[in-house]
């Protein structure tokens, strides 16, 4: 114990659409740590750290009592959900106060669980409006990739690439008008969250919209107001070397279930074209130079700057460090 969320502290960050958090304990990692997410008897989800106060084993391995509290699996500690001990089997006489657990702040917010990495907030997530529209027809998925996330993330926000990883999807329609001596330029504004771009092919007006809301996500529009197809990704620290992709896509037409299908089908065959481009990076975080960037670099180099200037070399101490002595 020491340091903790190494490289992203103090952000917020979805962990898991709220469909997937269920009364049953289970174990997620944010930037490393490892956590335990339930929901209690109110229904609200709950997060702690994965580590018992008491022998420091895994509260995900333990069960939801009748009245929502987490029991450890070792010793039947109990725990609610702001990690208030809230009983010890075998010792009615013991002080309960200094044997919590740890929990974190997290909200429901647009469909998702959202996580702090840190312990004293100072502002609240920051949702694209799409987000908490009901109105939209929406698909929630996420997977493990085997890779840092400042290189998903960077990946998420490259255009150029889409006419050559993207060339039977979503790239075919710059391919059909890319020539040997085309140009590439941005319209690069930047916003609260992050910033916005549009991508110019030549002297054509931009045909798709793209926007990074800071830490970890970007969103793309790919077609013209009225309507609405959006695709947003979150790429979410886990494990070392590890990466949880997050996909979110909503449109305000074709909004019956069975229209929805090809449509889910295809955002994901999109997702799958990235994943081996990703995991193949050399080296696995994005670096501080040695790599020869272009003029069409300019929104992934924006990222990168940022995440040297604000995120690497971040963390914050661990609490469960102050160990009272037992009474």
């Amino acid at each position: 114990m020491g340091a903790m969320f190494a490289d992203f502290a103090r952000q917020w960050t979805p962990i898991l659409p709220l469909s997937s958090v269920k009364p049953t304990p289970q174990r997620a990692v944010i930037a490393g740590e490892p956590v335990v997410i339930w929901r209690d008897a109110s229904g609200a989800a709950s997060v702690l750290l994965d580590r018992c106060p008491h022998r420091g084993v895994s509260l995900a391995l333990g069960s939801r009592t009748p009245e929502g509290r987490l029991a450890c699996g070792f010793h039947g500690w109990e725990f609610g959900g702001d990690g208030a001990c809230q009983h010890i089997p075998f010792n009615p006489a013991t002080g309960l106060e200094t044997r919590g657990a740890t929990a974190l702040p997290s909200r429901e917010l647009g469909g998702l669980l959202w996580v702090y990495t840190g312990f004293d907030p100072d502002a609240e997530p920051v949702l694209a409006p799409h987000l908490s529209d009901p109105s939209l027809a929406r698909f929630d998925y996420f997977e493990e990739w085997s890779c840092h996330w400042t290189r998903a993330m960077e990946n998420m926000l490259d255009y150029p690439h889409l006419p050559y990883v993207h060339r039977t999807t979503i790239g075919r329609f710059v391919r059909s008008k890319q020539r040997r001596d085309s140009r590439l330029a941005f319209d690069l504004t930047d916003t609260d969250p992050g910033f916005r771009f549009g991508a110019r092919l030549d002297d054509q007006p931009p045909g798709a919209f793209l926007t990074w809301y800071r830490p970890n996500s970007m969103f793309l529009d790919t077609m013209p107001e009225p309507r609405i197809m959006r695709v947003q990704i979150f790429c979410i620290p886990t494990e070392p070397g590890r990466t949880r992709m997050l996909l979110v896509t909503v449109r305000n037409f074709a909004t019956n279930p069975a229209a929805s299908i090809p449509f889910n089908q295809f955002n994901l065959k999109v997702l799958h074209q990235d994943r081996a481009i990703v995991e193949s990076s050399d080296p696995v975080e994005v670096p501080t130079g040695d790599e020869r960037s272009v003029p069409t670099d300019r929104p992934t180099l924006t990222f990168r700057t940022w995440y040297f200037r604000h995120l690497k070399g971040s963390c914050v101490d661990d609490p469960r460090l102050k160990d009272p002595r037992p009474s």
